[in-house]
């Protein structure tokens, strides 16, 4: 499998998806200007396996941006997008002109989507926080006015699994 997918262009289907089949929804971080420009124009968005959340799989992605940009995105996240595939595909086929990068054979999730859509009201960050991944729903996502209120509201009895070594999380 690894040497198929280090060939240029090779991407392997691993979920076809139905746009807003469901709701669940993946909050990404957006943290240059030049993924946010393959987001918008070319209708993708890359995570890498090793850096990935243990629950990738979603029917929506939505983007935090960082400090990256200009302060109407910054530490917020204001755009979303129904989920259409997830592909797994080497950071060198999914960036060609990046061949010689340190992590140009690595995989990569290629987030496959539908048309942008801009929330109502943007979830903004009251204060600075180191986000990577939130997954949230749709419901959490319509309705939150803080980048706090995406988070699900733990059960009392889930509070012993922080506790607990990984192997049983």
């Amino acid at each position: 499998m690894g040497d198929v997918l280090r060939e240029p262009f090779a991407a392997w289907v691993i979920r076809e998806a139905h746009p807003g089949s469901g709701e669940r929804v993946l909050v990404a971080v957006m943290n240059n200007t030049r993924d946010w420009d393959i987001a918008q124009r070319q209708g993708w968005y890359r995570i890498p396996i090793k850096r990935a959340p243990r629950r990738v799989a979603a029917d929506y992605v939505a983007f935090y941006f960082t400090g990256a940009f200009p302060p109407d995105l910054r530490l917020r996240v204001v755009f979303y997008a129904p989920i259409e595939a997830y592909r797994l595909a080497a950071r060198a086929a999914l960036l060609p002109d990046e061949p010689d990068h340190p992590r140009a054979q690595d995989l990569y999730y290629r987030i496959e989507m539908g048309p942008m859509r801009r929330l109502a009201r943007p979830i903004v960050s009251e204060r600075f926080r180191r986000i990577t991944f939130i997954p949230t729903t749709m419901e959490r996502l319509l309705s939150a006015s803080e980048i706090l209120d995406l988070w699900e509201q733990r059960r009392p009895r889930d509070g012993w699994l922080e506790q607990a070594s990984p192997k049983f999380r």
